[in-house]
């Protein structure tokens, strides 16, 4: 793809009205599936990635260059040189290549994908990405104890809805390894983790309330950015989101949307929103005790 063309043309449509819009996306998308079921993507901070746009992220990051862009520029904020960053429910390695820029060869990356086959994704994406050599990738699920998980596709037209929830109905895909995230990280990086990002489509409140177990081990600077998704086990996130305030984390809203027509209309990130109480819908949120 020709990306100085590629940027004109989705530039010009963002700037048509809406109806327009999204008429010219879904024509110009249409367009580039025809020409081959995948395309190396460029994003906002210089990442390359293989991207097909049959799949939700692939195709907004081949579109767009950037992916759940509020949760992006946190996580760009909240890093810097010599940093930690832990990416649970990598996918395709967005994220882990955004980290990777921010913490440079000082810093290192944790990317922890349970998939087999988004592994395969994501260990291309990084050897396509010579700054990656600051990443670790590890094909595993954290879990709060040892042993095997089952893997369930949800829609095959986003891998990134694979889950370990049977109750989601989803077709069995896998049978992966799950360990707990100590047994995942060296102690040198448990003892500098700046960030964690967890988005494993409702398997977070276990994981979270044994992350809180072992809080002591993890530096007092160290913050969480997490999908909530409270319509699984309302009392589980209820229960979470309490322990973590008791533990002196504050809670903050990160906007997000998966709508063709955020992406269309977004032009900078929204004024992050202290909350005091669970919400009641999905919701990212970013744990911090600074």
């Amino acid at each position: 793809m020709l990306q100085p063309l590629h940027k004109t043309i989705i530039g010009t449509i963002r700037r048509m009205p809406l109806p327009a819009a999204r008429l010219a996306f879904r024509a110009y998308d249409k367009v580039l599936r025809l020409q081959g079921a995948e395309h190396l993507a460029t994003t906002q901070f210089g990442a390359r990635l293989y991207c097909n746009p049959l799949d939700l992220i692939q195709r907004m990051i081949l579109h767009f260059g950037v992916w759940e862009p509020d949760v992006s520029q946190v996580i760009a904020d909240n890093l810097a040189p010599g940093d930690v960053f832990v990416d649970i429910g990598a996918n395709i390695g967005y994220d882990t290549l955004l980290a990777s820029s921010r913490v440079g060869s000082s810093g290192s990356v944790v990317s922890i994908e349970a998939s087999p086959r988004t592994f395969a994704l994501l260990h291309r994406n990084l050897a396509v990405n010579a700054s990656s050599s600051n990443v670790r990738p590890v094909n595993a699920a954290v879990s709060d104890r040892p042993g095997m998980l089952d893997l369930y596709e949800v829609n095959p037209g986003n891998i990134g809805a694979a889950t370990t929830l049977a109750s989601r109905g989803g077709t069995l895909m896998a049978s992966v390894q799950a360990l707990p995230l100590e047994q995942i990280l060296t102690p040198d990086e448990m003892s500098r983790v700046r960030l964690i990002k967890m988005d494993v489509e409702g398997a977070e409140p276990p994981i979270l309330r044994h992350l809180l177990e072992q809080l002591s081990a993890y530096p007092a600077t160290m913050d969480i950015v997490v999908e909530a998704t409270p319509d699984d086990d309302p009392e589980s996130w209820q229960d979470v989101f309490a322990r973590m305030r008791a533990a002196g984390f504050t809670a903050w809203a990160i906007e997000n949307d998966y709508e063709l027509e955020w992406y269309l209309r977004w032009r900078r990130p929204a004024t992050l929103q202290q909350v005091e109480a669970m919400p009641t819908r999905q919701q990212d949120l970013l744990f911090t005790r600074r």
